[in-house]
């Protein structure tokens, strides 16, 4: 996702949160309110520090930063700590709030890395494992909740989980382009390669973790899903980044493909109830993907998300090999595009 998508996923998140009806406790309510609290100021701070970056304030920059850090590891805690609740659906939305919280916070520290100079340029690039490391936490935490949840928010959620660990690799482009830029001082680009080999890393790991997950998502997605994660699995670190860009694109396409994606808050249904759950989370998975498609070369990704269109009854017919022909399809078009990437095919579609 791009970086000035992500600085309005928030916002929009928000309120998807606020909209959906809830039986939660008061005690969960309360932890629930002050993650959304911790949130926001954690966003204004990024905005904040972006403008300072802009106007060559150090000062400011080096404030914001420290705000941002601090909020966004509040709000971590607070909905760490709500998972250990009897509100997984309230838990999830706090821990979803988050991720994509860091989400926005490390695409700005690392796309900021090589444009601030000074001390402020040092905080910015020793901010980057840790802000990883967290996120990885939340969404470590997150996935924990999928079988606690109603079987009606298990796909949704499985999808933000999938959204949030792999759905862009634009740390690692920041990061790329910032040590090739050759303007680092020898101090930041050290911190700044081994960030990014930290950030390789933890995306190869995540690729590995997510295949688990994959039966939670919809059927016709998980055949094309597989055999992505099949295929990078192991070689993240031999990636050049436009091409790990290349597979977290085709990620962020099928994903906001899926037809509960930026779906309302479940108006009419039950307080509570899976039905209005699912919806919110919708909203949310809205939020984390798109611009997927950018990533993609030539005019795949229009082909892409036509074939998912079909797939979902949103885009062209499905002609005479129905689903399963569609499935086919879009196997051949991953194949053939990641094929030239990593030399190798992928695995017959599930269910073709």
């Amino acid at each position: 996702m791009s970086h000035s998508r992500r600085l309005v996923v928030v916002t929009a998140t928000l309120a998807a949160l606020v909209a959906v009806p809830s039986t939660a406790s008061a005690r969960s309510s309360t932890a629930a309110a002050a993650v959304q609290a911790h949130v926001v100021n954690a966003k204004k701070a990024v905005k904040r520090m972006n403008r300072a970056a802009k106007t060559s304030d150090s000062a400011g920059v080096v404030r914001q930063l420290r705000t941002a850090r601090s909020q966004t590891a509040t709000a971590s805690r607070k909905a760490r700590a709500m998972a250990a609740g009897p509100d997984s659906v309230a838990a999830a939305k706090a821990l979803t709030l988050t991720g994509m919280s860091y989400e926005q916070l490390i695409a700005s520290i690392t796309q900021l890395v090589d444009q601030v100079p000074g001390q402020p340029q040092v905080l910015l690039a020793k901010a980057i494992k840790p802000s990883l490391e967290s996120e990885a936490q939340v969404v470590g935490t997150l996935a924990s909740l999928l079988d606690d949840v109603p079987a009606s928010v298990q796909p949704v959620l499985a999808s933000i989980v999938t959204g949030l660990a792999v759905g862009d690799a634009d740390e690692v482009t920041n990061m790329d382009a910032a040590l090739r830029s050759g303007e680092l001082p020898v101090n930041v680009s050290a911190i700044v390669t081994q960030a990014l080999g930290m950030a390789t890393h933890s995306m190869d790991t995540a690729f590995s973790a997510l295949k688990p997950i994959v039966p939670m998502l919809p059927a016709p997605v998980q055949g094309p899903m597989s055999g992505i994660l099949n295929m990078v699995t192991g070689v993240v670190g031999t990636i050049v980044p436009t091409m790990l860009g290349t597979v977290t694109g085709l990620i962020d396409t099928i994903l906001g493909s899926l037809p509960f994606v930026g779906s309302g808050s479940g108006a009419g249904a039950g307080a509570g109830s899976g039905a209005g759950a699912a919806g919110s989370f919708g909203g949310m998975l809205g939020g984390l993907t798109g611009g997927g498609q950018s990533a993609l070369p030539g005019n795949t990704g229009n082909m892409l998300s036509d074939l998912l269109g079909s797939l979902f009854g949103g885009g062209a017919t499905a002609g005479a090999g129905g689903i399963g022909g569609i499935i086919n399809s879009i196997m051949g078009l991953i194949t053939s595009l990641l094929g030239g990437l990593f030399g190798g095919g992928l695995g017959p579609a599930a269910g073709a």
